[in-house]
């Protein structure tokens, strides 16, 4: 089995990359790879060419770029996530989980209720980025989800492209099963927002109603908050008819 490299976006465009940091460790410590042997390369765009390692040392790796590959295309009806700021590590298996479960984009929301406030670690959304990066590996995607910036919920609701189906995790909300249908013929762009811990207030819920969400419900059981982003991607991506094979990837 060809192991996979993620590299830089943009790095893609060389006939030689060279690899240091992160990348020259996971080649040399993690996959133990020796001159000569194949790896896949990809940088999250979608793109993905085969590669071979021609030297490594302990200060870097150079890698030929052999071939192009099958790449990943861009879905036909993509799925965002609005994720309503949790604590750290409840952030952070939302958006491993979220890249595993094939979404195309992730808004992260400063809410009300949100516990972790920005700017306190400066350095976290591109530790984010990062475990959207290695979850995009792992689970064998090319094209990785686009990760924003934290904002206020207003900013982040409407990120997503206008139309298409806008559906909000919300207590007394319309049950999953009673528009199953709706949701499986929509067009467009698919977008669901999750509150943090608490979830949404009553009035984050009336601002999203404003903007094109409709409220539903999971259940009549209280979901954690990463419960219930993993429960909704998982149900709308089946209804959108994303529980396909690899080469399906692009009729999504």
């Amino acid at each position: 089995m060809i192991r996979r490299l993620v590299l830089p976006e943009g790095h893609l465009g060389s006939e030689e990359i060279v690899v240091t940091g992160p990348g020259l460790h996971y080649l040399s410590r993690v996959l133990r790879l020796a001159a000569g042997e194949q790896v896949e390369l990809v940088d999250g765009t979608g793109l993905r060419f085969l590669g071979r390692l021609e030297r490594i040392s302990k200060k870097e790796a150079l890698v030929l770029v052999e071939a192009p590959l099958p790449g990943e295309p861009a879905p036909a009806r993509p799925l965002h996530l609005v994720y309503g700021l949790s604590r750290g590590r409840r952030t952070e298996w939302v958006l491993q989980k979220a890249t595993e479960l094939g979404v195309d984009g992730v808004a992260l929301a400063l809410c009300e209720r949100s516990v972790k406030r920005p700017g306190q670690e400066p350095d976290k959304l591109a530790r984010w980025r990062e475990i959207v990066a290695q979850a995009g590996r792992q689970c064998g995607r090319a094209r990785f989800p686009r990760l924003h910036p934290v904002q206020p919920l207003a900013g982040a609701l409407e990120l997503p492209p206008p139309g298409g189906t806008r559906l909000l995790a919300h207590p007394g909300g319309v049950p999953m099963a009673e528009i199953g249908a709706e949701v499986q013929a929509g067009a467009g762009h698919t977008v669901l927002a999750v509150g943090p811990e608490g979830g949404f207030t009553e009035e984050e819920a009336g601002l999203a109603r404003e903007l094109g969400f409709r409220a539903v419900s999971l259940g009549p059981n209280t979901l954690r908050t990463e419960t219930a982003a993993v429960a909704l991607l998982t149900v709308a991506g089946f209804l959108m008819g994303r529980m396909t094979g690899p080469g399906e990837r692009g009729k999504r």
